[in-house]
């Protein structure tokens, strides 16, 4: 199974990702959103897109546990005003796809 979570950004606020798995397009996704995509254990490529920008292509092998990636773009903060420069020069910039880091919780406290 493969989870991707959307982290919320002002650019795109209201409108949907779309996930692609092995070139074949499977839902949208909104801000704050997670979705999960059954798909059988073995090498998958995932990407997400919206209107022409496309994130980066993550090679992803799933098998019995859950692969947990998040989707994002980088337009936040000052980076909002370099707008025309990501729909230009920066468009394969314009959306980012990564593995989710998971933070392990810390160990309970144990005493005799």
């Amino acid at each position: 199974m493969i989870r991707i979570t959307r982290k919320w950004a002002y650019a795109n606020g209201g409108r949907p990702y779309r996930i692609f798995i092995d070139g074949v397009y499977y839902d949208e996704i909104r801000v704050n959103e997670t979705k999960e995509f059954e798909v059988e254990d073995g090498p998958h490529t995932v990407y997400a897109k919206i209107d022409w920008y496309r994130s980066n292509e993550l090679c992803v092998d799933v098998n019995d546990s859950i692969m947990t990636l998040e989707v994002g773009t980088p337009m936040t903060g000052w980076k909002l005003f370099a707008g025309p420069l990501y729909a230009t020069f920066w468009a394969h910039k314009y959306l980012w796809l990564r593995e989710k880091e998971i933070v392990d919780a810390p160990p309970e406290d144990v005493t005799d």
